[in-house]
């Protein structure tokens, strides 16, 4: 199904926990806050650029926290901005749209474009983590690979990588801890683009093995990378 006419594209939509000075009062009374899990994907960062390095895909990565601005939602989803930045008069949530919101689409939305134009299809891994445990409830999975079940090729994907990163030993879910209909880039570009033409897929990880062991998250990344290699080479494909 995946062979070379098709191009990985990668995006990382909440890489940063960055906050311009311009805003930085509003987090001044929460600034330990930034550095924890609702700022930011922790990890998938690192792993978005260790993936364009070994593959060279192009890589897209946001700039700012998501505490500022959520580039993985849309313009009117009632969580764009989040309780520190929705108190912003109009024209300076404006501005952030104008800014951060609307280039990152348009970047991200042009690379896929020009791979189509240029006769590829286009594979996209948005790459983000999630917390081990959220609200008291402990999230039952090592990874998550999240896809619209009605696009035939995405879920059949997902059924062989999934198939893959269970023989390492992982624990794999689909559609787990977000659905993935749920709005995000990726459903925004399966919105533009043909199911023939592109593959969107969330790749979620726990957020347990970046702040775990050095080691345990090296070999995951590598496990992740080379299971998906053998995914687009044809190796390991198929569903059950």
């Amino acid at each position: 199904m995946i062979g070379a006419e098709w191009q990985l594209i990668l995006s990382c939509e909440h890489a940063s926990n960055k906050v311009p000075d311009r805003y930085g009062g509003l987090f001044e009374a929460v600034s330990d806050l930034l550095s924890s899990h609702r700022a930011f994907d922790i990890g998938a960062a690192e792993l978005a650029r260790r993936w364009s390095n070994i593959s060279e895909a192009p890589l897209v990565q946001g700039r700012v926290s998501r505490l500022l601005i959520d580039l993985n939602r849309s313009s009117h989803h009632p969580a764009l901005f989040s309780e520190f930045s929705r108190p912003l008069p109009k024209t300076e949530r404006q501005k952030l749209l104008k800014t951060w919101h609307e280039p990152y689409r348009q970047q991200l939305c042009g690379i896929v474009q020009d791979h189509l134009a240029a006769g590829r299809r286009v594979l996209h891994l948005s790459l983000h983590s999630f917390a081990p445990v959220l609200n008291g409830v402990v999230r039952m999975a090592d990874i998550g690979l999240l896809y619209d079940p009605r696009r035939s090729m995405e879920r059949s994907f997902c059924l062989g990588w999934q198939r893959l990163l269970r023989d390492n030993g992982l624990r794999v879910r689909r559609n787990y801890p977000y659905r993935g209909v749920a709005i995000g880039m990726v459903t925004l570009l399966r919105r533009r683009f043909s199911p023939s033409d592109y593959i969107g897929i969330e790749l979620e990880i726990n957020q347990s093995f970046p702040e775990g062991k050095t080691s345990d998250w090296r070999k995951l990344q590598h496990q992740l990378i080379e299971s998906f290699e053998r995914m687009q080479t044809g190796c390991g494909h198929g569903s059950r």
